[in-house]
């Protein structure tokens, strides 16, 4: 097919559609509607896709930021974790090498002078996954006073020793008005 061929295919095609007995003027609107339609279809089917992939693109990379973000607040987060970690197993090394969270309790109950009060001393080991396992004992203690309570709580809570109240619940004594009772929660750490 040659270039002087092309007109001649064209012209049939330009005479079955009936474009030469049309005016100028409705050459001009089918010509402007031609083109308007060729737009859209290039809008719709070349530039539409590629405006939304750059923008999922764009989205996609403000995810990835926060994303990143939050790595690197873990990464402190995980750090102040293992300076914490070393500071309490540099603490634990300290401890006597006797040092046993129940004795330990008991001695607490004894100075504080409410031995006669506890009900109950549970003590358990849980494994942890790293350096340290925890060592924990539930108690419970009966008709107490609040006074007496909190010299207890201030004698067991031992950051030097690694021992801390994990969780404690108080509730009335019966009709004993000034009287509660608490169970109280204790765990310390130990080397694995």
């Amino acid at each position: 097919m040659t270039p002087s061929s092309l007109p001649t295919l064209i012209e049939p095609l330009i005479e079955k559609t009936g474009w030469n007995r049309m005016a100028k003027r409705e050459k001009l609107m089918i010509g402007a509607l031609l083109v308007f339609t060729g737009s859209i279809f290039l809008f719709h089917f070349l530039f539409s896709p590629l405006l939304d992939s750059r923008q999922r693109l764009h989205k996609s990379l403000s995810n990835k930021k926060v994303e990143l973000q939050d790595i690197r607040n873990l990464q402190k987060e995980y750090q102040s974790l293992q300076h914490q970690t070393g500071n309490i197993q540099e603490r634990i090394t300290k401890r006597p090498k006797t040092f046993t969270l129940f004795s330990f309790i008991e001695q607490q109950a004894a100075a504080a002078k409410i031995k006669e009060q506890i009900s109950y001393l549970k003590p358990s080991e849980i494994e942890g996954d790293g350096p340290l396992n925890e060592s924990r004992v539930d108690m419970k203690l009966q008709r107490i006073n609040l006074r007496d309570l909190v010299n207890f709580l201030k004698g067991l809570e031992s950051p030097k020793d690694v021992v801390f109240i994990n969780r404690i619940s108080i509730q009335e004594h019966g009709k004993d008005e000034g009287y509660v009772n608490a169970v109280i929660q204790i765990i310390t750490f130990r080397e694995a």
